[in-house]
């Protein structure tokens, strides 16, 4: 199966898809150039490929804004550990708090995973109630 490629806009919440692309590198490529709609914005790269599946971080420089990451190219993270840091960052157990405290998620911070949460079906009215 292949894979799509989305520029996500994080500056929005929830996340907006801004543009799609067939390969990783175009959607890198214009992040860099800029993408119209979206000057100022913090940019990442959603693959999906049946559905989400990883995302891509790229470099500060290359990007109008977001956190200030120390990579020199795109970072990819599996949903699933996003998925897990998401509900890390909400939790209330003490032991997931300070872990998470203690945790360099230079990347990743509580907002921008936060304005994934519908991406990452994190969503509290996304949760199946018994």
């Amino acid at each position: 199966m292949s894979s799509t490629y989305y520029v996500l806009c994080l500056s929005h919440d929830p996340a907006t898809s801004a543009r799609e692309y067939r390969t990783p590198e175009e959607a890198a490529g214009a992040i860099k150039a800029g993408i119209e709609g979206h000057p100022g914005c913090d940019l990442l790269i959603e693959r999906v490929s049946g559905g989400p599946s990883e995302y891509g971080c790229p470099p500060r420089d290359t990007r109008p804004a977001g956190p200030h990451c120390y990579h020199r190219d795109v970072r990819w993270v599996d949903i699933e550990w996003l998925r897990l840091l998401g509900r890390a960052y909400e939790s209330t157990d003490p032991a997931v708090v300070d872990a998470v405290r203690q945790g360099r998620f230079f990347c990743w911070t509580r907002d921008r995973v936060h304005r994934l949460r519908h991406s990452l079906g994190n969503a509290p009215e996304l949760e199946q109630r018994p």
